[in-house]
This record gives structure tokens, C-alpha cells and sequence, in this order.
């Protein structure tokens, strides 16, 4: 799988997709575009900064993103039936 390609997880339900995304926000206005975006979502989207991976947000939370240092690497886990449109949506945040 190309590394630049999300990672595609089946869940034991059958009907939902788990994608998973490396993402850098390098200003407050790309964390308030992100979001954005995330809230546009059914799908829950779970945000881990990577240099604690302890540190847990939800992406639809601004107060929580606001939390994390700007241009640090971070894991996005996106869970829904939705993610053809968190591809496009999250997309433009993606970082090899």
C-alpha cells in the first residue's frame, strides 16, 4: 500500500470504515477550517497528537484542537459510514 494512501480498516460491524491519516495544522486558521470540516462529518474523528500519544481530541472540538502545538505531527481516526467524504473534506491536511 502506498504510503500516502490512507489506511482502510474493516470493523467487525460490517457497515462502517475506520481511516486513518497523518495530519500537521501550521495555523490556527487551518484548525479552525479543520474543524470545521471534521463537524460536517457523521463519522467520529479522533485526533492523537503524536508526540503524546496519550493526548486524545475530538476533531469536532475547536477548544480541543486549539489544545495541540502547531506543525507537530498528528493521527487522525476516522470511524463512520462516511469516509468517502472525510477523504475529501480531511484530505488537503494529509502529509507523507
Amino acid at each position: 500500500m502506498p504510503e500516502k494512501e490512507a489506511e482502510r480498516h474493516a470493523l467487525s460491524d460490517g457497515g462502517f470504515i475506520m481511516i486513518e491519516k497523518k495530519i500537521k495544522l501550521m495555523s490556527s486558521g487551518q484548525i479552525l477550517s479543520f474543524c470545521k470540516a471534521c463537524q460536517k462529518l457523521e463519522s467520529d474523528v479522533d485526533v492523537t497528537d503524536m508526540s503524546n500519544r496519550n493526548y486524545q481530541i475530538d476533531g469536532k472540538s475547536l477548544l480541543g484542537l486549539m489544545s495541540v502545538k502547531l506543525g507537530l505531527p498528528m493521527r487522525v481516526v476516522i470511524s463512520g459510514s462516511d469516509e468517502e467524504l472525510a477523504e475529501q473534506y480531511l484530505g488537503k491536511y494529509e502529509f507523507e
